[in-house]
């Protein structure tokens, strides 16, 4: 193609016009990618450089410190007394001297996160029909429940715990709270995310054969995305566990708070053998979520 020819803005007809687009096209996508690249790359060591990675104010020991303090958490059992009771020193009923209130405080955990995942995401299931595009069509009303969304994934869990607590006093009513406001803020977006990403032809087929509002969603969305709904709560269940555990330690109830008295007092075995604790609940509730996730898409569990 000559250059005083016009260039095609469209893939044109023609092979040898074909090309010039093509190759046209090429370079430009490879130059916005080199772009982007190069963008990430430089925002990324400025980032490194700010926080520190490669600087020496953290001394050129601090992989050591770390060995010394993981060291120190690690029990000192005895393998010729390891099964003995809790009196006998070096033994594992020794080290987890009072397992039985670990145990309740661990329950509690559990139950905290259970509620609060509960809780938010049935409330983000019903507020988020009012933010997808393809269920509401005002745009004011999405606008607003995406915003209050934000609010909410905007708000640390930790500084929410506190201010919690602060009104609710000590105790799991403050991290149920704290659960349940994380939940429907993460929640709500990818709900709504699932449902704006699902077919529209189900909801089309309810809405031509006279369904309503809420016939389109029980219908024409829920049977598609809810192998994801149950998905997506199923992983909050395990991230609201582990946070669970950590809220604690600002007194809002569970393991945290034993947590924290470990800490306070340098216990740092006893720190250690609560974190195993903590460790095996979230390891019990990713294989139940695993089993219940392959059930609902018809996987065989174990193959």
């Amino acid at each position: 193609m000559k250059e005083s020819e016009p260039r095609p803005t469209a893939p044109p007809t023609t092979p040898e016009a074909f090309e010039y687009w093509r190759g046209r096209e090429l370079r430009r996508s490879r130059l916005a990618a080199l772009l982007w690249v190069l963008g990430f790359s430089a925002v990324f060591a400025w980032s490194l450089n700010v926080s520190g990675m490669f600087s020496s104010n953290a001394g050129i020991d601090a992989f050591g410190r770390l060995g010394q303090f993981l060291e120190r958490m690690l029990p000192d059992l005895r393998s010729e007394v390891l099964f003995d009771d809790r009196r006998t020193q070096g033994s594992v009923a020794y080290w987890y001297y009072d397992f039985p209130r670990w145990l309740d405080a661990a329950i509690e955990t559990v139950q905290m996160a259970v509620v609060g995942t509960a809780a938010g995401a049935i409330i983000a299931l019903g507020l988020c029909s009012l933010a997808a595009r393809n269920l509401m069509p005002f745009a004011p009303v999405r606008f607003v429940v995406r915003r209050f969304f934000e609010i909410l994934r905007t708000i640390p869990d930790i500084i929410l715990a506190i201010l919690l607590t602060a009104a609710f006093g000590i105790g799991p009513m403050a991290g149920v709270l704290t659960l349940m406001i994380a939940t429907l803020g993460s929640q709500g977006k990818l709900y709504t995310e699932a449902i704006e990403s699902s077919d529209a032809r189900p909801i089309e087929a309810v809405r031509a054969a006279g369904g309503n509002w809420f016939a389109q969603i029980r219908y024409g969305v829920l049977p598609q995305v809810f192998p994801i709904i149950v998905s997506y709560l199923l992983l909050r269940l395990e991230v609201n566990l582990a946070a669970a555990a950590a809220l604690g330690i600002v007194g809002a109830g569970g393991i945290g708070l034993e947590l924290e008295r470990a800490i306070t007092y340098t216990e740092f075995d006893t720190y250690f053998a609560i974190l195993l604790m903590i460790i095996l609940m979230i390891f019990v509730i990713d294989l139940t979520s695993e089993f219940i996730r392959h059930r609902l898409m018809g996987l065989k569990v174990y193959a």
